[in-house]
């Protein structure tokens, strides 16, 4: 291949070299120009512009109602109810739908109703915070159009708290289990995730956020292997850098664990199957793990 490029005559190459180089040039020029003109603004809409024509995005007003399927994500925490909300397009997990035309999302608890606002101007993630304290608020997540409600509805699961272990206990990988008691019975409602910050054997170290681990019934516990444990920590440490998939194992870390707890709620039955709202209650914990112990 090498060959046949050489022997191509000199001239072609130069008009091809220098055609190259003079868009290369134009391209860079633009770009410091727009960015330096527009605060960066123009480059940002040239950037959603390609990302939509990668994810296919929608407005919703193109769509009937039952075409859309929002995703909403309700927490509570500090007297505070936090709904988080998207909109998506049926069964499609790429598609992103923009709220459009008369169509926005809402939220409301006891009296209160407000709008979700746009999170960072892209016009994707929307979120709300309503002031609300009680044990277990009833939630309404609402796809508006025009002066129709389409709403959704969950219940707060009952808040719970991490019994056993107290303090920031260590792990070591050879102890075999983690034992982790709740205030919450054992349900398979009960996700779990671990962050991370890690050294590994050979200094080089990383740090991840929620990744996902597994946990089953012992008793009254919750019971995490620690060979589970490593594995992930070593998934992570791989994930942190995949261009270096010989790195060297891990070997100590600090360690936060989140207890999630979900509660399915009830779809308006005019949207798309496909939407969701879900309420989650959160509880976390630290330890300190030892691969050689």
């Amino acid at each position: 291949m090498n060959v046949r490029i050489a022997a191509r005559s000199q001239g072609a190459d130069s008009s091809v070299s220098t055609r190259l180089y003079g868009a290369v040039t134009v391209a860079a020029l633009l770009s410091t120009l727009l960015l330096s003109a527009c605060g960066g603004s123009i480059v940002d809409a040239i950037v959603d512009d390609l990302t939509c024509a990668v994810t296919n995005c929608k407005d919703s007003a193109t769509l009937k109602v039952d075409e859309i399927s929002p995703k909403f994500t309700v927490t509570q925490e500090n007297g505070q109810v936090k709904v988080e909300g998207r909109l998506g397009y049926s069964a499609n997990l790429i598609t992103v739908v923009h709220p459009s035309g008369n169509d926005h999302m809402s939220a409301s608890v006891g009296n209160q109703r407000r709008d979700l606002e746009d999170q960072d101007g892209k016009r994707t993630n929307y979120s709300v915070f309503l002031a609300d304290a009680s044990e277990q608020p009833i939630v309404t997540a609402n796809f508006v159009r025009g002066s129709e409600l389409h709403g959704s509805t969950v219940t707060m699961p009952k808040t719970f708290s991490v019994l056993v272990p107290t303090g920031t206990p260590m792990i070591g990988r050879s102890s075999g289990r983690f034992l982790v008691q709740l205030s919450q019975p054992y349900t398979n409602q009960m996700g779990l995730s671990v962050s991370m910050a890690c050294k590994r054997a050979d200094g080089s170290s990383f740090d991840s956020k929620n990744e996902p681990l597994s946990s089953a019934p012992e008793g009254n516990f919750y019971r995490i292997s620690t060979l589970d444990l490593d594995v992930a920590l070593n998934r992570a440490s791989v994930n942190f850098n995949p261009n270096s998939p010989n790195n060297a194992l891990v070997q100590t870390c600090d360690l936060t664990f989140q207890w999630t707890l979900s509660q399915t709620g009830t779809v308006a039955s005019t949207l798309n199957r496909h939407s969701s709202i879900v309420a989650e209650r959160r509880v976390k914990h630290t330890a300190t793990y030892d691969a050689r112990l």
